[in-house]
């Protein structure tokens, strides 16, 4: 009988002894009379004392296992122990380093693509070092403390260590940038989960998982691979590729989804006048998008494209206007600071937030400037006209005229001339100071509209109207006015008031002055006669006295056709000459450029010295207009410069 059998019946028999054992003590117990209670406190106490006795057997026992292992671990690694990833459980420092030196002969590290091609690196292409000894090792078991044995064999204790392995850093980044997988050229780029606006509502897209490698970490996870003493790393496994921040699951995501088909919500209806815009559903869904750490964004470019177009569609401010004068005719004033006017700025602040409400909104757009009406004219029935022709102003109350006198308006000669357009009263004040170049002037009421231009009273003028204007009499700019019309047009007006100044040919006869000036621009047009290059000041004359004359006066030029004609002519002169100047110029450089061309070979010869000398003689003697002509001229400069050389100069 072999030893398992004899253990298998000595274990049959040990049961069945104490099968009867049982069976006896079951009988005896039978039999056995009832004891008083204080046998059977008696008998507790006894049996209290037995498991006492075993218990603290037990704990002697314990304790003398725990400090035997304390004792052990003294000299030896804890269980679940590594070295610089190698195992070290239970060894002592000797057999550790013995395992660790093993381990490091003869590295290598495979590195495995997404496509399971794979490179092998060397122990010398990551520039390793060993540097194990017994003394380092024992250096990490000192840190070790034997008592606390049970929780670091649980916890497992992790030492990585340079000092006993190390890679070269310029080797080792050398190596990473020479890898196929990181010089690969055709990779496909990692890209963030994202959203996207599909038929009326925003989706998540997938991530992308691309094979884009970041140099400088794969190389981190190269060296501690290496340092650990793995030999595989997998580039998709341990995450080396680029990862992308967010992925269809990530919750910003979803919240940011969220958000938006929110903002899809919204309804925004502009009402300008009798028109109406409407946002669409898809123009809110193409503004936006997932902007930093997923939260809603807005393509301010493409809203402010729309928004151009509204201020196209929609902005009078500055555009011309068309005025039925009091004179039973229709002019065109000139544009000038009056007008409707989106601000763009705020109109785009103003639209992402309704956006963002997610609500119903009716409105007209953020205005900079506001006008009156937006159906016809947008000045509406109530204004000031001013001829400045006629020198006449009118004041035009809800379609009537309340009020109209006789004005003097700027000067035309000092640059002082009131310009025409269209125009809103910036403010009115009373008893306001005016103050300028060379004058300081108070004045009762002052209703300024285009800078430092306005109307007020102007009780220094003898008389208005005509052509005082022009006569010494006009103004710094502004439009003088007598002081009741001031007074009563100060009632009237107030900020952002309509002011229409134009001028109407044929609403006033030409004073002496003025004839006197269209007269002689007449003479001196005339008199330029047949055009020769010598009456070049005599047509710079005649056009200089032709502007300056007035608007309403330059119609009465009538002979201005001759005076462009002979413009024209002069300008078609001046071409020929300057032709003829060229020419010459080309004629005459031609030769210098043979003899240049003639030097050749540059030696130390008097032949060579002497061609070059003539050459520079003969460019000198060339007219500045000549020497530009000579395109070999580099050369001669070169040829110059050698032969010095040669000669030692």
């Amino acid at each position: 009988m072999d030893e398992q059998d004899l253990k298998q019946t000595e274990e049959e028999q040990g049961l069945t002894h104490t099968q009867e054992e049982q069976e006896t003590a079951h009988t005896q117990e039978e039999q056995e009379p009832v004891h008083t209670q204080e046998e059977q406190a008696e008998d507790k106490k006894k049996k209290a004392l037995k498991i006492g006795v075993g218990a603290g057997c037990a704990a002697a026992a314990l304790l003398a296992v725990f400090f035997g292992f304390s004792f052990f671990f003294g000299s030896h690694f804890f269980f679940r122990s590594t070295i610089n990833g190698v195992s070290v459980a239970g060894l002592s420092a000797a057999a550790a380093l013995e395992r660790l030196q093993t381990q490091a002969e003869d590295y290598s590290l495979t590195i495995v693509e997404e496509d399971e091609k794979t490179e092998s690196l060397s122990a010398d292409d990551l520039g390793m070092k060993i540097h194990m000894t017994k003394e380092e090792v024992d250096a990490l078991l000192e840190e070790q403390k034997p008592l606390l044995w049970v929780y670091e064999s649980i916890r497992g204790r992790t030492y990585v260590s340079e000092k006993l392995i190390s890679c070269d850093e310029k080797t080792l980044e050398k190596t990473v940038e020479e890898l196929s997988c990181v010089k690969k050229k055709n990779t496909t780029q990692t890209k963030d989960a994202a959203v996207e606006y599909k038929n009326g509502a925003f989706e998540i897209v997938d991530e992308v998982y691309g094979n884009e490698i970041k140099a400088e970490e794969l190389r981190e996870k190269i060296e501690e691979a290496a340092v650990t003493l793995q030999d595989k790393l997998d580039l998709k496994k341990d995450k080396c590729y680029v990862q992308p921040e967010y992925t269809s699951g990530s919750k910003e995501l979803k919240a940011l989804r969220k958000k938006l088909n929110g903002y899809l919500k919204s309804e925004i209806v502009y009402q300008i006048g009798d028109a109406q815009e409407t946002i669409s559903e898809d123009q809110i869904g193409g503004w936006l998008y997932a902007g930093e750490k997923m939260q809603p964004a807005f393509h301010d470019e493409q809203m402010e494209d729309f928004i151009a177009s509204m201020a196209k569609k929609y902005d009078t401010y500055g555009q011309a206007k068309q005025l039925q004068t009091q004179y039973g005719v229709s002019v065109s004033v000139p544009g000038g600071n009056y007008g409707w006017r989106i601000d763009r700025e705020g109109e785009l602040a103003q639209l992402k937030e309704d956006i963002a409400s997610g609500k119903k909104v009716r409105r007209d757009f953020v205005y900079q400037y506001s006008a009156a009406s937006r159906s016809g004219n947008d000045y509406g029935n109530s204004y000031v006209e001013i001829n400045r022709t006629a020198q006449h102003l009118f004041l035009v109350i809800d379609g009537a005229v309340v009020l109209e006198t006789n004005v003097v308006t700027g000067s035309p000669y000092n640059g002082h001339i009131t310009p025409t357009g269209a125009y809103r009263i910036t403010y009115c004040e009373k008893n306001a100071t005016l103050r300028g170049p060379g004058y300081v002037t108070p004045v009762a009421y002052w209703m300024p509209f285009n800078g430092d231009i306005g109307l007020h009273d102007a009780t220094w003028q003898s008389a208005f109207g005509g052509t005082r204007y022009k006569d010494g009499y006009g103004s710094h700019g502004c439009v003088n006015l007598p002081l009741s019309a001031a007074g009563t047009i100060f009632g009237y007006v107030s900020a952002g008031f309509p002011v229409l100044l134009y001028d109407l040919p044929g609403t006033e006869t030409l004073d002496d002055l003025t004839q006197r000036a269209v007269t002689d621009c007449k003479n001196a047009i005339n008199a330029i006669g047949p055009v020769d290059a010598g009456k070049g000041a005599a047509i710079g004359t005649a056009r200089g006295m032709y502007e300056a004359l007035s608007d309403s006066a330059k119609p009465y030029v009538d002979n201005l056709q001759v005076l462009i004609d002979a413009e024209n002519a002069y300008a078609a002169l001046q071409v020929q000459a300057q032709q003829a100047v060229e020419a010459a110029a080309q004629a005459e450089a031609a030769h210098v450029i043979d003899l240049i061309s003639q030097i050749g070979e540059v030696t130390l010869t008097e032949g060579c010295k002497a061609k070059i000398e003539v050459a520079e003689n003969a460019y000198g003697a060339l007219s500045d207009a000549a020497k530009l002509k000579v395109s070999n001229y580099g050369i001669l400069v070169k040829a110059r410069s050698q032969y010095n050389y040669l000669a030692g100069q």
